[in-house]
């Protein structure tokens, strides 16, 4: 067994009942109440605190509406970058997001990320890591089946256009001008590029 954890230094605001908890974070956040008003508030329902655990525990609380206000603004960013390019590959976009914020998570070692274990932590980024590649190989797979297909296509419209040689000529350079594209894009998205 470790150390025993030393108390939070806000933690007598951690011990008042849920209900009144609320009431001082609407205060502090909707009516921006003094820290002395809120005092006499909690004495006046029996609950003593001092100044400075309340002061501690308004910092994190403007603190996490801080990061709720970034993480929506974010989230709008996001949204709005998908309704602006519809072909965009949700799913890497979804990864690359939640890569962005474990990666932010782990080098910030954010207080509420300490009750994290880091082993945790780096199983959600390998599991994260694991998906990517598995994606990548979906994609390689599906492109390679892609190959193929029009490949068998070729040879079926080949064989029954044989009887016009001029035909034959023209049907492959266009057909492979369309293979190239249609795989090169195909490439592209599975890139990310």
């Amino acid at each position: 067994m470790g150390k025993p954890r030393k108390p939070r230094s806000d933690a007598k605001m951690y011990q008042l009942p849920k209900a009144i908890l609320q009431g001082v974070d609407e205060r502090l956040v909707n009516y921006n109440m003094s820290y002395a008003d809120i005092r006499a508030w909690l004495a006046e329902k029996g609950y003593t605190v001092s100044q400075a655990s309340l002061s501690r525990y308004a910092f994190k609380v403007f603190e996490a509406a801080q990061r709720i206000a970034d993480d929506l603004e974010k989230t709008k960013a996001v949204v709005d970058f998908i309704g602006r390019n519809p072909d965009l590959d949700t799913t890497e976009a979804t990864s690359a997001i939640l890569k962005s914020g474990l990666l932010q998570k782990i080098s910030s070692a954010e207080e509420e990320f300490n009750d994290m274990p880091i082993e945790k932590a780096g199983r959600l980024f390998v599991q994260l890591s694991k998906a990517e590649a598995d994606r990548k190989r979906t994609a390689a797979a599906v492109k390679k089946k892609a190959e193929l297909a029009l490949d068998e296509l070729s040879n079926e419209i080949l064989n029954e256009i044989r009887k016009y040689p001029d035909l034959v000529a023209d049907w492959r350079e266009v057909f492979g001008r369309a293979k190239k594209r249609i795989l090169d894009e195909e490439g592209n998205l599975d890139t990310g590029s």
